[in-house]
């Protein structure tokens, strides 16, 4: 019969590379001992020695399994960066190439031996996606899980599900040495039959239908998922999930189910701080969690297959997927280079056509050249193995060479200024299926701890571009970059070796432009301030534009105790968003009724000029400052009294402090709640993706512990917070990030992971704001 065993755990490991290593009597035990997922190297957040990490590494493991003389044994590895040789008790026995999906080394019947991986982590040009400049780091280790797969002769090689309809489900695959044997399907929802059906294998084929059904869609609200059991005579059970649900590209927009839904996305890199790629099944699940959470819809998989764990979350939470082969810009003329490119076009598809969250195939190097012949065989490809899906090819090219079934492009031409993105009819023709790819990115990028403006400026160009896409004739929805920040080499990004291009840091916490998605969401009233509340933050210590991001109908501001007044979403300059932000400029308002002797007129035409007086730094025009004359004499007033209306209603240097409340509003009731008082002390504080972890999963467990720095009231972090502090565990949990670090812009990440072991632990955060603690329960 079929068996899959994980293998992830008690594999020793050594940095580099021996020939005495392949020696049978060698003896390893003094290596540490690693689990996989596993990274050889420990990626620091920025500035590191260019290329570090591109080197050998050596895993051994001993195998001794249990099986039927005529088995026949194999150990698929999910992924490993980049290149890899496998030996068996020193013979060299495969060899793996390329980054992002799954070897297969196949070992017979063996049953007992010595297992040497020496991995290479050099980007090497004969494989995608290397051989130009990547603006992304492949990292290095066997860092996805291994499966030892135990199986008859006769066995199943390929299966593929599809469910368009609700009434019917297909079942094609492919078997070895199976002709006329017998094959059985069950179809189940949970553990109740829905539906069987049996046939027989011929020439390697088989292929069943199940008619007259009465499914659940897949969908967004409810992404309900079925199983099918299918039995090869008495050699082999397999299992596969699938989901019910029609998905279709057309030239007015996409459609889920026939229902049509405007797209709106986010890209992801798979990298993570200090861990490269070596996250496991539970930290890809929190990422997509991460992305509901942001409001988005779809995610686009750039610019490679990525972990099929995140792939099985998106099925179970509802998120769809855009998924692409490895690749950026570059196009190798290398015959094995452009083998190797098909060759990860069928096993990207052939490895994830069973799940429902994947809309399109993306079957073209991201933003490279057109190339008829490379881009009709992948298409041609894709086609043949999944007739189901449509496919698409991201390019930075207007009017390229159409190959594909969707128009995908990256459209960076917004600025700050003018259309959010280009007419379709500039891009592509009106009759095509169109989507944009990417976004905003490297055209504004923006760290955590940029000036406050920058960072609000960054969120309203989100905010911008979502609108445009609303309100773009014939364009299915746009994808932003990107989720996160992330690693790159050093001739990108910033000069520690950063993009900073996220909505949210290399930590995983939100930035202010985050807000522009959150705020779309419906479920309950949300209202974050993106701008700073600090004079000495603006030019002239005067406070410009304060951006707020909500989704509640009005937002009421305050000053100490005083109501400024009542400020609307500015439908006007986002005029398609369903809530757009509100901005407001305005930071007198109604504090003016304290001067009883003015009038509405008068209170709004001073407010005005004081604005004015603070932005130009007390030097008014000559129009405005007989404006100001004539109000004085007009009151009779004098200078010192011009002075105090200065200082009590726009200056308020040196006063007392101060504090701004923002009160988002429901039908005239305040329902959410920001607070930005100035003098109160920070505060650290933990929050995890989860505090209880599991022994019972394929490999080790982990949890990310969000490290922000606050301040009572307010909900982004403090983001000229740099607090230094070291980490401590006790009980059965170890760190998976650095004992001792320190918040960046008020942001921060701690990994711990389970080691084998039940019971409680406790996790504790040391710095100068105090000690900060959070539980576990492992089992």
């Amino acid at each position: 019969m079929y068996q899959e065993i994980a293998v992830n755990d008690s594999w020793r490991f050594y940095p580099g590379f021996e020939d005495a290593f392949l020696q049978i009597e060698y003896d390893c035990s003094s290596w540490k001992r690693v689990d996989l997922p596993h990274s050889p190297h420990q990626f620091e957040i920025g500035y590191r020695k260019e290329l570090s990490y591109q080197q050998l590494s050596t895993y051994k493991r001993r195998f001794s399994v249990k099986k039927e003389a005529h088995q026949l044994l194999s150990i698929r590895f999910d992924g490993i960066a980049n290149s890899a040789r496998f030996y068996c008790n020193g013979e060299q026995v495969g060899s793996s190439f390329g980054t992002y999906l799954p070897f297969t080394l196949e070992l017979g019947s063996m049953d007992e031996f010595d297992l040497t991986v020496v991995v290479d982590a050099t980007e090497d040009p004969a494989f995608p996606p290397f051989g130009g400049s990547v603006d992304y780091l492949a990292f290095c280790g066997i860092y996805r899980q291994a499966t030892m797969i135990v199986r008859e002769k006769e066995h199943i090689t390929f299966l593929s599900v599809t469910s368009s309809t609700k009434d019917r489900a297909e079942l094609h695959a492919r078997a070895v040495h199976s002709d006329s044997l017998r094959v059985t399907a069950s179809l189940l929802d949970g553990e109740s039959l829905v539906a069987s059906a049996e046939t027989v294998v011929e020439n390697g084929l088989f292929h069943l239908v199940f008619d007259a059904l009465q499914l659940r869609q897949w969908s967004l609200d409810d992404p309900y998922l079925y199983t099918i059991r299918v039995t090869l005579a008495d050699a082999e059970e397999r299992v596969v999930r699938f989901g019910s649900r029609h998905a279709e590209f057309k030239a007015d927009g996409f459609y889920l189910n026939g229902r049509k839904l405007t797209l709106v996305g986010l890209n992801r890199h798979q990298d993570y701080p200090y861990l490269g790629y070596a996250a496991p099944p539970s930290l890809q699940r929190h990422d997509a969690l991460l992305l509901k959470q942001l409001g988005v819809n779809l995610v686009r998989t750039s610019h490679y297959p990525q972990d099929p764990s995140f792939l099985d979350a998106c099925d179970e939470m509802g998120l769809l997927v855009f998924e692409e082969i490895p690749g950026w810009q570059h196009i190798g003329s290398g015959e094995v280079w452009r083998k190797a490119c098909l060759e990860n076009t069928r096993c990207m598809i052939e490895r994830d056509c069973n799940h429902p969250c994947i809309i399109l195939w993306g079957v073209r190097i991201n933003e490279s050249p057109d190339d008829e012949q490379l881009y009709k065989a992948t298409n041609a490809l894709a086609r043949h193995i999944d007739p189901h899906r449509q496919t698409g090819g991201v390019r930075n090219i207007k009017h390229s060479q159409f190959l594909e079934d969707v128009y995908t492009y990256n459209d960076f031409s917004y600025a700050g200024k003018g259309r959010g993105l280009e007419k379709k009819t500039k891009i592509c023709a009106s009759g095509f299926p169109y989507l944009v790819t990417e976004y905003c990115g490297h055209i504004y990028p923006c760290k955590r701890f940029d000036p406050p403006m920058m960072r609000s400026e960054h969120a309203l160009r989100h905010f911008h571009i979502l609108d445009a896409a609303r309100a773009t004739t014939g364009l299915s929805g746009a994808i932003g970059w990107c989720m996160h920040d992330y690693y790159t080499h050093a001739n990108f990004g910033s000069g520690d070796q950063i993009c900073y291009h996220g909505v949210i840091d290399l930590a995983r916490n939100p930035k202010a432009a985050a807000y522009a998605y959150i705020s779309q969401m419906e479920q309950q009233p949300m209202l974050c301030v993106l701008s700073s509340m600090e004079g000495g933050d603006h030019p002239n210590a005067c406070l410009d534009q304060a951006v707020v991001a909500t989704n509640c109908e009005a937002v009421r501001l305050w000053f100490n105790d005083e109501v400024v007044g009542v400020f609307y979403p500015d439908y006007k300059q986002f005029p398609h968003l369903a809530h757009p932000p509100v901005i407001i400029g305005d930071f007198i308002g109604d504090r003016l009724k304290a001067e009883s002797y003015l009038n509405a007129r008068q209170r709004k035409s001073l407010s005005r000029l004081l604005g004015k007086v603070g932005r130009q730094a007390v030097k008014l025009t000559l129009f405005d400052t007989l404006k100001m004359g004539f109000f004085l004499a007009r009151h009779r007033k004098n200078y010192s009294d011009a002075v105090r209306l200065f200082t009590t209603y726009v200056g308020n240097w040196g006063s007392k402090e101060v504090s701004w409340r923002f009160e988002g509003l429901v039908d005239g009731k305040a329902k959410v709640v920001e607070v930005l008082k100035a003098g109160l002390s920070p505060t650290l504080t933990l929050t995890s993706s989860a505090t209880s972890l599991s022994l019972a999963l394929p490999t080790y467990d982990m949890a990310a512990v969000q490290v922000l720095v606050f301040k009572e009231g307010q909900v982004l972090p403090l983001s000229y917070a740099a607090i230094a502090f070291t980490v401590s565990i006790e009980g059965p949990l170890a760190l998976g990030s650095p004992a001792t670090s320190c918040t960046i812009g008020g942001s921060a990440v701690i990994y711990v992971r389970t080691i084998g072991k039940a019971g409680k632990a406790r996790l504790t955060v040391h710095s100068v704001l105090g000690d900060t603690t959070l539980s576990f329960t492992v089992g």
